[in-house]
């Protein structure tokens, strides 16, 4: 069965932090199945530098990639700086969601997971699409 490891940023567990994924206290890893099912991985400590109010570090953006290096999509809520880099630049697929409460999330990422099985897939063989997909509420 197709599955896509996701990197979220929460502080507890239960909502994504509302401002950039790299301001989270933890990551939380999910693995997502086509079907639908998610599975909870585990919670990983943010222990990338503080940017003290800077956006688009890259010394935090490779710590935080670090961090979530297993994971092939990183989901937000803003596109950041280091968003549209991690996007031109990496295999890891970001998504911006305007949901946020962890569970919907799963829910929104899974009624789309062909597409984004796919933008997944092409990063992979080394065609990095620059595309951010973007979900809004309901």
């Amino acid at each position: 069965m197709k599955k896509i490891r996701i990197a979220l940023g929460s502080n507890d567990g239960k909502r994504i932090v509302p401002s950039h994924m790299g301001m989270a206290e933890y990551f939380y890893i999910y693995d997502l199945f086509e079907d639908g099912k998610s599975n909870f991985v585990e919670k990983r400590k943010n222990t990338s530098p503080n940017e003290e109010g800077k956006h688009g570090v890259a010394e935090k953006m490779k710590a935080c990639m670090e961090i979530f290096k297993d994971a092939d999509v990183i989901i937000g809520r803003k596109i950041s700086p280091n968003f549209i880099k991690i996007a031109a630049n990496t295999k890891f697929q970001p998504l911006v969601i305007e949901i946020d409460e962890i569970p919907e999330i799963m829910k929104e990422v899974a009624k789309n997971f062909g597409k984004i099985y796919d933008l997944v897939e092409q990063r992979k063989t080394g065609n990095i699409p620059k595309e951010i997909p973007k979900f809004a509420k309901g």
